[in-house]
């Protein structure tokens, strides 16, 4: 069970920074949508993650397992992020950089 903290605690630090430190534009929906999304993407994490860590796991043991899982969870959290606010009717684009 302890296993699961990682992945856990990650997940949110990670989702701020990559929803609000990154020039995305989050489109249609409520709010109550877009936290929907959140939670949808925290899911999808932690799917990836678990399977991640069930595949490794008997490669390159227990420890091992959970941060290179937590590692691919993490990489892969912007397609994530667009599946899980999509499914909500949500959408998440990037902002052009404004040109000097």
């Amino acid at each position: 069970m302890v296993e699961w903290l990682a992945p856990i605690a990650l997940y949110w630090t990670m989702a701020a920074v990559y929803l609000g430190g990154f020039s995305l534009r989050i489109e249609g929906g409520s709010g109550l949508s877009q936290t929907l999304g959140v939670l949808t993407t925290f899911a999808l994490y932690l799917a990836v993650w678990f399977v991640g860590r069930l595949v490794l796991r008997g490669l390159v043991g227990t420890i091992p397992a959970v941060i290179v899982a937590v590692l691919i969870a993490t990489l892969v959290l912007p397609i994530l992020a667009k599946v899980g606010f999509r499914v909500l009717g949500v959408r998440i684009t990037k902002v052009a950089p404004a040109h000097h």
